[in-house]
């Protein structure tokens, strides 16, 4: 039978630094990953033991768990490098600041983070919720100790609540036409072809009175698109590919009487 090995062979030490911030005395370890991997939580015991050997207060491996440096918890279970690239920084947290009669408990699963509220805005605004570190947690503590240098610096900082809210753009409201409204195409029009404009004469009774934005021509290029939207429904006079290009930003569209003797009605 073939043995499995959980072991992981690595090509190459790893540096990784491990700090504890959270309350007095502060502390870092230096941990050289070389030859096989090494299990978090027996990362864990070595930072607690060295840190109650420079410090002189106890620390609970028990309580601790690693954090990277955007703030994603690291498994117990995970082994280390994990993917950290060399020199990587990472923060050791614990459920509640060491104290002298901090006594060794068995390994638990990974505490949850450090307490945060939300502080509900007030009901006249509308802004998000800010959120701020509890008053007397650990993360306000490090806050008001290590200023902008603490790991914990940016919560209850990103984002403003009080700032105005952004405009949305107007929109037109022209004529609702219904899903799946008929839509059916121009087929009566006539052109004047010059050498620098081309004009195009669509005849369509009731064009002057229709409200503003229910005519509407997209041009481009090589085409251009003409909409009507009227009793309803919706014509169209669609041409994907001219024959020559065109300036669009010189195109205009123009809504007109027609002349007398024309037979009577509008037109455009």
């Amino acid at each position: 039978r073939h043995q499995v090995s959980e072991r992981m062979t690595l090509t190459a030490d790893t540096t990784l630094y491990l700090h504890y911030e959270e309350s007095s005395p502060e502390f870092t370890m230096k941990c050289t990953v070389g030859g096989e991997a090494l299990g978090a939580a027996a990362v864990l015991e070595r930072f607690a033991h060295a840190y109650s050997k420079q410090t002189g207060s106890p620390l609970a491996p028990g309580g601790l768990h690693l954090r990277d440096s955007r703030g994603a918890a690291i498994a117990c279970g995970a082994l280390l490098p994990c993917g950290l690239s060399n020199g990587a920084d990472l923060f050791v947290s614990v459920e509640g600041p060491p104290t002298a009669d901090t006594a060794p408990q068995p390994q638990a699963a990974a505490p949850a983070p450090p307490a945060v509220t939300a502080a509900a805005p007030a009901a006249a605004s509308s802004g998000p919720a800010r959120v701020t570190a509890k008053e007397g947690s650990a993360i306000a503590s490090s806050q008001a100790r290590m200023g902008e240098h603490s790991y914990y610096y940016s919560v209850g900082k990103a984002g403003d609540p009080e700032r105005p809210p952004v405009p949305q753009p107007q929109r037109t409201c022209v004529e609702r036409v219904a899903a799946g409204a008929p839509e059916a195409t121009i087929s009566s029009f006539s052109f004047e072809d010059t050498d620098a404009l081309v004009k195009l004469h669509i005849p369509l009774a009731g064009a002057g009175s229709l409200p503003a934005g229910a005519i509407r021509c997209d041009v481009r290029h090589r085409s251009f698109d003409l909409r009507v939207t009227t009793a309803g429904r919706l014509l169209r006079l669609h041409v994907p590919l001219l024959h020559e290009e065109v300036e669009p930003a010189r195109c205009a569209l123009k809504t007109r009487q027609r002349r007398p003797g024309m037979g009577g009605g509008d037109a455009s």
